[in-house]
């Protein structure tokens, strides 16, 4: 395939369309829609790319060689290098680099944001990807003129060569009729001894003067190189620039979406009804342990958590049943048999810990080393102590640690 669809939006709102066989150069079909018409059915079969002619009036065209390291840095700076420029406010402005070329060069256009919008809502139903935004004053260009005037029947076009080695800005326009005759001595004068295309109807001649046609604006944006297209700015997003229809192929998915995502909610909702349920029983269980232990054991007389509650229940019930004594008793039986003929320690007091089953001795010894004695003797006898701090007295050194069985 090798037909171009090129849509121009007019000034009444209407939106001018025709096929152009790109290779033969010929217009197949033309017409103009109304604003939230289609196209005649057929006519965009065998269309591979979209060329969109935008009103160069409206339109701020020009060249720069912008220094940013990135895309994105590009577009923030493009809008303070055409400030100087522009009538408009930048706030209302939409100001677009095009890609950087291999001189370091960038195609940037300027155009008002609100009128980008309508141009971009009202074509985009139409557009057959990938489309190329290309203002009609650009598309004027003649190869290797200096300055080109092209006779649009509304309005005069003019592009000046962007390759010169001082380029005008802005590098392509549209004049009004009515004005072309008190401005072209100075466009002329402008392209110096360059050559100077224009259009047969303007009834301009001279020695670097040459004659083209008028009309076909369509064509020749059908002719235009493909490179060129694809420096210019993508005013209508990079969505537009792709032959795939991304939002298209979603369409048929949104349904199974949407299922998806309400059973996945279900799922959530689902868990976290689980979630609160045990969450509420969780706090019924804790409830009522607090209060079995508030009636079992009432002369604790201070609030506790579960965990707590829990524990000490269980050191209760250990004590009644016995193994809370015999530990004790094996504990103290071993705390003889540690400090059996050992006269440089003497034992001053016993706390037993049932719920841990440690045995807490406060002692005087005489001297720090002591305790490292009493230490390595207990690890001979398989016990475990854990010093609890020391501090020294007019009656020696007195301490605490903690005995624990193997």
């Amino acid at each position: 395939m090798s037909q171009d669809l090129i849509l121009k939006p007019t000034g009444e709102g209407a939106i001018a369309w025709s096929v152009v066989d790109r290779r033969a150069g010929t217009r197949l079909h033309e017409g103009r829609l109304a604003s939230g018409d289609s196209l005649p059915d057929g006519v965009a079969d065998a269309v591979d790319r979209t060329l969109v002619l935008l009103p160069g009036e409206h339109l701020h065209v020009t060249r720069l060689a912008i220094p940013a390291k990135s895309e994105h840095q590009a577009r923030q700076a493009a809008p303070f290098l055409l400030e100087d420029e522009l009538a408009s406010r930048l706030a209302e402005t939409t100001i677009l680099p095009g890609p950087r070329s291999d001189d370091g060069h960038r195609w940037v256009v300027a155009v008002a944001t609100d009128l980008l919008e309508g141009w971009r809502e009202a074509l985009a139903p139409i557009i057959v990807r990938p489309a190329f935004i290309v203002p009609d004053s650009l598309v004027a260009a003649e190869a290797g003129a200096a300055l080109t005037l092209y006779d649009r029947g509304d309005a005069i076009l003019f592009a000046h060569d962007p390759d010169a080695e001082e380029p005008a800005s802005p590098l392509a326009g549209v004049m009004d009729t009515a004005l072309f005759g008190s401005v072209v001595q100075a466009l002329v004068k402008a392209a110096g001894s360059g050559e100077i295309a224009v259009s047969r109807s303007l009834g301009l001649t001279g020695a670097n003067f040459r004659a083209i046609g008028q009309g076909g604006i369509d064509l020749r944006a059908s002719a235009m190189a493909a490179g060129r297209l694809e420096a210019l700015p993508r005013l209508f997003g990079d969505s537009f620039a792709s032959a795939m229809d991304w939002s298209a192929l979603v369409r048929p998915l949104r349904r199974p979406f949407l299922m998806a995502a309400g059973l996945l909610l279900a799922f959530c909702l689902l868990i976290g009804g689980e979630t609160i349920y045990y969450r509420v029983q969780s706090e019924r269980f804790e409830t009522a342990t607090l209060a079995e232990f508030n009636h079992a054991m009432p002369e604790v007389g201070r609030a506790v958590i579960p965990a707590e509650a829990e524990r000490l229940l269980r050191a209760r019930v250990e004590r009644l049943s016995g193994d809370g004594q015999s530990a004790f008793l094996q504990l103290v039986s071993a705390l003889d048999e540690l400090t059996d003929g050992n006269d440089r320690i003497r034992i001053d007091h016993l706390r037993f810990d049932p719920a841990r089953s440690a045995l807490s001795v406060g002692a005087t010894w005489s001297d720090f080393s002591d305790f490292d004695d009493l230490n390595a003797r207990a690890e001979q006898l398989g016990l475990r102590l854990e010093d609890g701090g020391a501090r020294e007295s007019s009656a020696g050194i007195e301490g605490e640690f903690v005995m624990r069985l193997p």
